[in-house]
């Protein structure tokens, strides 16, 4: 893999970092955190005008056709200012899924409408959310004469109330784990979806509960073959885990540069902060944890949209590994602004709460790493046993 980012996707992060700055940066993830869901709306639109709305839909549906690479680029960019909107959930999940397991009609009506800006995904995978995946998927899809009848409730579903649609995913067959498992484009306004918010700790990007009573869908909201989803949403929990990464990689070069400023502007005892050995020693290792997180959210991202054989163990390396690290990264920058990392006024909170939202999401980072060593002896590598002490 070349490792470096091409031309246009550097050009992208320029230029999305100049239209997030002239939008307000930060300015607009307080917005959200403060009620404010109009801003949604307003960035939406703005983000179609971009035509970001459309980075990973196929060209011959009106998008850009890009793939993880060049989204994890923006998502690195918008993660900088804990940008809200539900684009993760749309580019990454949504979009490659309906293009994988969509008809022409789906396509066609799903996509073009995304890059046009006109539509908003999320998803709904958890029916429990004291449950792992693909336990925590309960609900049944029961066949009827004209489609299928959904019944129950939803939960931990990002932006679940702010969307136009919901992939949701729900049993309609024989089997365990994520056999059986289809999934159903469900709109949000509809009568029989009752969406409410839930308290979470990142505000930027609120959770929903959906009750689903008695909905009644057709034919045509089914993705792919009844049962035969499973292999899909999992690839597309896995494009969504690196997508919420790489947006805690562009949080974390942030809080690097905002304790880094501090320490050069914040004097005590004649001197800037930054020359104490305490300050200056945990500087450089914030660094190299938000490098290393880097490092694994674009190889995993590489190996996502190249479908190489090690893709699903990429993807848990960049989670098992980049959760503690970018945690500590952000732990970090507030202590290193003393009593005034604590505070409202200082964005490191915004950042240290979505690590601790986002770090069970789709999987822990102990489920991810166990994962690992699932996808090492499927391919035969041995694996070392932990070392034995005294």
């Amino acid at each position: 893999m070349d490792a470096r980012l091409t031309d246009e996707q550097n050009r992208i992060r320029e230029t999305a970092e100049e239209f997030i700055e002239s939008e307000g940066g930060i300015e607009l993830a307080r917005r959200r955190m403060a009620g404010d869901s109009e801003v949604i709306d307003e960035l939406w639109a703005d983000l179609a005008a971009l035509d970001y709305t459309g980075i990973t839909v196929p060209f011959d549906h009106g998008g850009f056709g890009e793939g993880m690479v060049y989204l994890t680029a923006l998502l690195e960019v918008a993660g900088r200012y804990a940008l809200p909107g539900p684009l993760p959930e749309t580019a990454a999940f949504a979009v490659p899924l309906i293009d994988e397991l969509g008809t022409d009609d789906q396509r066609e009506a799903y996509l073009e409408a995304v890059a046009a800006g006109d539509a908003r995904f999320s998803f709904a995978l958890y029916d429990d959310r004291n449950e792992s995946l693909p336990g925590a998927i309960t609900m049944e899809a029961t066949e009827t004469a004209d489609g299928y009848e959904l019944s129950g409730t939803k939960t931990l579903v990002p932006y679940g109330g702010e969307v136009d649609h919901l992939v949701v995913a729900a049993r309609t067959g024989d089997g365990s784990g994520w056999d059986g498992v289809s999934a159903f484009v469900v709109d949000v306004d509809d009568p029989a979806v009752e969406a409410e918010q839930l308290e979470s700790l990142d505000r930027t990007r609120p959770m929903y509960e959906l009750t689903l009573s008695s909905l009644e869908v057709g034919e045509d909201a089914l993705l792919g073959p009844a049962g035969g989803a499973g292999e899909a949403l999992q690839d597309a929990a896995d494009r969504f885990t690196v997508a919420a990464y790489a947006m805690l990689v562009g949080a974390a070069d942030r809080a690097v540069d905002l304790s880094v400023e501090h320490g050069k502007e914040r004097k005590q005892y004649g001197q800037p902060v930054g020359k104490f050995q305490a300050v200056k020693h945990r500087i450089a290792n914030m660094w190299i944890d938000a490098q290393s997180a880097r490092s694994l959210v674009y190889y995993a991202a590489w190996a996502v949209e190249k479908d190489e054989p090690d893709a699903r163990r990429a993807v848990s390396a960049a989670k098992a590994l980049g959760a503690d690290r970018l945690h500590r990264v952000f732990g970090d920058d507030v202590k290193n602004h003393g009593g005034m990392g604590f505070t409202w006024d200082h964005d490191g909170h915004l950042y240290l709460k979505q690590a601790k939202a986002w770090r069970n999401f789709l999987g822990s980072p102990e489920e991810h790493a166990e994962r690992m060593i699932e996808e090492r002896l499927a391919a035969g590598e041995r694996v070392a046993a932990p070392a034995q002490t005294d």
